[in-house]
This record gives C-alpha cells, sequence and structure tokens, in this order.
C-alpha cells in the first residue's frame, strides 16, 4: 500500500508538482520539448493483460500505469495521479496504414464514455503499423500535419478488460494475430511480474516487472499554485503543436508561487477515478 505522497516524494526529483485548476495536484516532467506521453524513451510490449508500455524512465512505473495526462499550452504536459494501474492508460485506434494510441484525460472511460471524447490531435500518436513494435517508436512517429489530417478518420479499437481493483475499463490495444501481420514478426507474450518496489519496475529480458500497489489518499507537502484560472490555455486548434514551446512552458512553471501543506493534512488530491 502506498499514499499520494509517495507519488509526490517519487516523482518530485523529476519534474515540478502544480495545483492545477480542476484537477488538483499535478505534475510537470522536467523534460525537452519532443516529450510525449507513451512515445518517449519507451516501448510497446504484448501480455496477457493487453498491451503495456514499457517506460525506459526510472520513474515510468507510476505516470504511465496510474493516472491520466492532459496538455496544456501554458504548462506542457501534466499528469494527474490515479488510484488504479493498467498496463496502459490510453485509448487505440486505427486509420489505412496506421496505428494510433492516445493517452486518455480525467474523466474519460474508454468503455462507456469515450463516445463523447475525442481526443485532440497533440494527444494522437501515429505511427506505421509495420512500426508498433519497434523499440525506436518514438523516434517513428507522424508528423503533426499528418494527424492532423486522419484524426477525424481514425476508428477505435473497441477491445477492453477491467482492473483488477476497482473494475475499470482499460483499453488492451490491437489483436496480436493483427500486429504480427502487420509487422511481419511474431509477438511474444511477455509475462507481467510483481516487484516490492519501483526501482526493480523494468524491463529484464522476456518479462517485464511492474510495481502496482494499491493506493490511498495524502496530499503532498509542496507545491507551486495557479491562483489565476485565466492562466489556463488548453489546446483549442488543431494546428497547434508542442514542439518547441517546452522552455517557455517550464519557464511558467517556474514563475509559480510556492506553497507548502503541514505534513499529515488531508484534502489536495482529487481521486480521477471518481470523473470516469
Amino acid at each position: 500500500m502506498i499514499t499520494y505522497q509517495d507519488f509526490y516524494d517519487g516523482l518530485s526529483p523529476y519534474g515540478t508538482w502544480i495545483d492545477y485548476p480542476g484537477y488538483g495536484h499535478v505534475w510537470s516532467p522536467r523534460l525537452g520539448a519532443d516529450f510525449r506521453p507513451y512515445a518517449t524513451n519507451g516501448h510497446w510490449l504484448y501480455s496477457n493483460e493487453g498491451w503495456a508500455w514499457a517506460s525506459d524512465y526510472g520513474w515510468g512505473w507510476a505516470p504511465f500505469h496510474y493516472g491520466r495526462w492532459i496538455y496544456d499550452d501554458t504548462y506542457g504536459w501534466l499528469w494527474i495521479p490515479g488510484y488504479e494501474w493498467s498496463p496502459a492508460w490510453v485509448t487505440w485506434g486505427y486509420v489505412d496504414n496506421y496505428y494510433c494510441w492516445a493517452p486518455l484525460m480525467p474523466g474519460v472511460n474508454v468503455g462507456v464514455a469515450f463516445g463523447s471524447w475525442i481526443p485532440h490531435p497533440i494527444y494522437w500518436n501515429v505511427v506505421e503499423r509495420s512500426h508498433i513494435y519497434d523499440h525506436n517508436i518514438g523516434t517513428l512517429l507522424q508528423r503533426p500535419e499528418v494527424v492532423n489530417n486522419i484524426q477525424n478518420h481514425i476508428t477505435v479499437i473497441n477491445n477492453f478488460s477491467n482492473t483488477a481493483i476497482h473494475n475499470q475499463f482499460y483499453s488492451r490495444g490491437p489483436q496480436v494475430n493483427e500486429v504480427e501481420k502487420y509487422t511481419n514478426r511474431q509477438i511474444v507474450i511477455t509475462p507481467l511480474h510483481n516487484v516490492p518496489n519501483s526501482t526493480l519496475a523494468k524491463q529484464e529480458n522476456n518479462r517485464l516487472n511492474v510495481y502496482r500497489p494499491q493506493v490511498q489518499h495524502a496530499q503532498p507537502r509542496e507545491f507551486r499554485r495557479i491562483d489565476n484560472a485565466t492562466t489556463l490555455h488548453p489546446v483549442q486548434s488543431a494546428g497547434e503543436n508542442p514542439v518547441g514551446q517546452r522552455k517557455e512552458q517550464m519557464d511558467n512553471i517556474n514563475r509559480l508561487p510556492v506553497h507548502t501543506v503541514p505534513a499529515g493534512a488531508l484534502g489536495g488530491f482529487r481521486r480521477d477515478n471518481r470523473r470516469r
């Protein structure tokens, strides 16, 4: 059993916690302009629980398996913590010769509410189907203009499972026999092996070590707070492109005032699973 304080302590060396109106405390990774959730510095593996994201970041055990992501023009990619583990919190789709996947926003349940939510083009990661199993998948993404042209034609892959604790829907992704046809490769099922701490959560030979404890509520001790909600600028138009904005976005975060909360105080983090 861990608390949100463990998320806070584990991720603080690699990014900044901010109090974001509507979602409570969220985390901004301290990375370059080319960072994209479920695309940068990692790859897809097929497990008996569906397609799982294997991150090469030491902190990847948390933001790619718990919670959701949003993109804000002012602050960039932000992770909202969650209570439930899954192989990846994304929606999967396809169009023409491409596989597509997008991080889920809070409040979206892929098995029930997806029809009312259409990912903004910035959220979609798109690669040729033959490359979905490649280890360098982050370098093979299609250009923003390609995504803008196809995003209204993407067909969602309706292949779902339920999480173990709160019975939430998550997407298993494309059928493995279909992927084998497009990649002309045999897709080996990678076993998921539970480990007792986050430092062991990584791929080892033919298995993926996962750290997936139950999570309970706790308040972080320090964060940067956005006092004026009018500064928020979620993406609006299809032509927007996050690449190249990151330095300005990090400067915006660093200008926010720092606030602290006494250890043991209640409140703060919002349970995003209540919104699904």
